[in-house]
């Protein structure tokens, strides 16, 4: 019976099931175990620590690191997590094997920092490599980046590892440049990185070696740079604008020491610039700044946490008459996201809602925003306003009550995601008036940790909702009626 079905049929088959079914094929036939492995192309390893034998050596005993991967001949896709091996020598070994000329995709995260040397002396075997995701590197070096010559994607996620307290007061000191890090002193014609997307953690103002960097990265699109307190070779750091005239998103996370000075660069040098993220930071003036140069041609607008949020940016958004909104192709804001902005009022929300910059939002999210609870009928005019809302979410507005939200679903024609995590006021009221409203468009809901919402209205939610796809839910509210319906219909329970 083994033997009916060819090879390659197999294979297809195998290449359409999900990666959790793994584990059973592996154990039908060594035919089977054979084809699921040559069929393979994305491959998680999570080396376990305190091995007798260190996988990057051979052994009879133990299979070296190199003789799994050759398993595995087809390997595109590639994430590695140790504890325990030097993160050089186990670059090494993956450097080593048969696949890693296939490799598109490499994670690399080992407990260990991980050298520019080996990196430059691994990027003849990753010369396919299209993206890369490092957990650290030390030094802080980038040359390396000039050897890959089909990066797209480069992720750092920290510039430093975890040190021991005895060690801190010496890690404190950036390492000398050996050699004039920041630039090449006109020994060689500038030669740009293939790069297109960059993400960095950690980075320092005293940090060496970014300015080579930002001057290489004239191509990219998306930045995202994390618990970053400057963006290296010293406070001003005048390379850095360079990497941003051809940017296209935008992202700090959790860089207050840097937020204002990145938005003013932003706003002088980002002529492409479709999407901001900015979490944790932002004055007033720089906000403003940024709005009324570079906010008429954003397409997302995401503020979490922002320190100085006032109704003014938004009336800045409502006022700026040079957003296209009726051309197509125009420059139109499809998304707006605030989270914790206490600020914020009502009055800038409908100013901004009512103006042809909102005449385009397909998504708004307000999350644990205080203006939703203080301002009852607010999300009813806005969603009046709102023509051609899609994606709605309150989620984490504790206070936020059934008539309040089933006045504002009345007026929501084309909602086709609704998110109310958290929202612990609410009950099954608020679902019987999704499904009066939106029953016959709604294709994902999430009423995840929303205590008043009972099983029962789950199980009514699931059999008539027409066109749902994703249900978040916490399982002990999916009753033995609800199971067989998420089911039939294929929804993804979460």
């Amino acid at each position: 019976m083994d033997m009916v079905l060819c090879d390659e049929l197999v294979q297809e088959i195998l290449r359409r099931l999900p990666p959790s079914s793994a584990p059973s094929v592996s154990l039908v036939s060594k035919r089977w175990l054979c084809l699921l492995r040559s069929s393979t192309t994305s491959l998680s390893l999570r080396i376990p620590p305190h091995r007798t034998t260190p996988i990057i050596s051979t052994s009879n005993n133990s299979p070296s690191l190199p003789s799994i991967l050759s398993r595995y001949p087809f390997l595109t896709d590639l994430t590695v997590v140790d504890e325990d091996n030097p993160a050089d020598d186990l670059l090494l070994a993956i450097a080593a094997a048969a696949c890693s000329s296939r490799l598109a995709h490499l994670r690399f995260l080992p407990a260990s920092p991980l050298s520019p040397t080996a990196l430059l002396s691994s990027s003849t075997a990753f010369a396919g490599l299209t993206a890369l995701h490092v957990a650290s590197l030390l030094p802080l070096s980038f040359r390396w980046l000039s050897f890959l010559p089909s990066l797209k994607s480069f992720s750092l996620v920290r510039s430093r590892p975890k040190r021991p307290p005895s060690l801190r007061q010496e890690a404190q000191q950036p390492p000398p440049a050996a050699d004039d890090e920041d630039d090449d002193g006109g020994r060689s014609a500038l030669v740009l990185l293939p790069l297109e997307s960059l993400s960095l953690s950690g980075i320092c103002a005293s940090d060496r070696g970014l300015a080579w960097l930002w001057r290489r990265c004239a191509g990219l699109r998306w930045l995202q740079l994390r618990a970053c307190e400057g963006t290296g070779d010293g406070p001003s750091s005048p390379a850095f604008p360079l990497c941003l005239p051809g940017l296209l998103v935008l992202e700090l996370r959790t860089c207050r020491a840097i937020a204002d000075r990145v938005l003013l660069h932003a706003a002088d040098h980002c002529r492409a610039l479709a999407s901001l993220l900015l979490y944790d930071g932002g004055s007033r003036d720089a906000l403003h700044r940024f709005i009324h140069r570079r906010g008429a041609a954003l397409r997302t607008l995401d503020l979490r946490l922002p320190l100085d949020l006032h109704n003014d940016h938004l009336f800045a958004i409502a006022a700026d008459d040079r957003r296209d909104s009726g051309t197509p192709g125009g420059h139109r804001l499809a998304a707006l996201r605030l989270h914790s902005c206490c600020l914020v009022t009502g009055d800038g929300l409908r100013s901004l809602a009512r103006s042809p910059a909102g005449a385009a939002i397909e998504e708004l999210a307000l999350v644990n925003c205080d203006v939703v609870e203080k301002e009852p009928g607010l999300l009813t005019c806005l969603t009046q306003s709102l023509q051609r809302l899609r994606r709605l979410d309150l989620s984490h507005n504790e206070a936020l009550a059934d008539k309040e939200v089933g006045s504002m679903l009345a007026s929501c024609s084309n909602l086709a995601e609704i998110r109310v995590r958290g929202c612990r006021a609410l009950t099954g009221a608020a679902l019987s008036s999704l499904l009066k409203h939106c029953g016959k468009q709604v294709e994902a809901v999430d009423i995840t940790w929303c205590p008043g919402i009972a099983s029962a209205a789950v199980e009514t939610l699931v059999m008539n909702a027409c066109r749902l796809r994703q249900l978040m839910v916490e399982e002990t509210k999916v009753n033995e009626a609800a199971a067989v319906w998420l089911s039939q219909k294929g929804i993804q329970i979460g």
